[in-house]
């Protein structure tokens, strides 16, 4: 088993400059994103297609850069107070197949009405070419409840490391509901590298100080 490198908040790893704590700005600003183009569907229930669900949407930002959101559950986002998020970034490697990896990832969309608690997932097109995924989930169990997922398990144990070079994943709290506006909040980040010939893995926790006024049961792994 790969041993978890426990990092403190603001630890820098040198040789590892994509876990530097101030790529999680840039990494939250295109959450930030996704959230307000999920909150703008939503609040256009027309714009939905009719039909069974996830009903999966492919837009474009105004600079060009595409956006695909993937809905299963509009009431539950539009109704729920506090929602789970998890944040996906991964640098690919130049050789990357991405036909492969798009292929799966539909292939995941149509496995959410299997985990009622998987609300979307949005797909976010990066400046520099790749891309970053939002997943809002319902509670945070739901977390472990996907994991159990084949195709997931597949893509995470299988597929990462061959298309990946690292990753950063990200989990949050988005307090007062989507319509809210509020931005979300980090908990911790997870950051993976397969650049060494194996798994180097290592776990950011968030200042137990900025977590205390959060739920308990928004606290996930306490």
């Amino acid at each position: 088993m790969t041993e978890c490198i426990v990092l403190g908040p603001t630890e820098l790893v040198q040789d590892r400059l994509f876990t530097n704590p101030e790529r999680n700005l840039d990494d939250q600003a295109s959450l930030i994103v996704m959230l307000g183009r999920l909150r703008q569907v939503l609040s256009r229930p027309e714009a939905l297609p009719d039909g069974p669900r996830p009903a999966v949407l492919n837009l474009m930002e105004p600079d060009g850069r595409t956006h695909r959101i993937a809905i299963s559950g509009s009431e539950e986002l539009l109704a729920g107070e506090q929602f789970t998020i998890v944040g996906f970034f991964g640098e690919k490697w130049p050789a990357a197949d991405l036909s492969v990896l798009e292929g799966v990832d539909l292939e995941l969309i149509h496995h959410f009405p299997l985990h009622p608690g998987v609300l979307s997932y949005s797909t976010l097109e990066l400046q520099n070419g790749d891309s970053g995924n939002l997943v809002v989930l319902s509670r945070p169990d739901i977390i472990e409840d996907w994991r159990t997922n084949i195709k997931h398990s597949y893509a995470a144990e299988y597929l990462a490391p061959k298309y990946y070079a690292h990753i950063r994943l990200h989990n949050y709290f988005l307090p007062g509901g989507l319509m809210a506006g509020l931005d979300p909040i980090l908990l911790r980040t997870k950051y993976y590298d397969y650049g060494g010939g194996g798994v180097w893995l290592a776990l950011r926790e968030v200042d137990s100080s900025l977590r205390s006024h959060l739920p308990r049961t928004q606290v996930p792994g306490e």
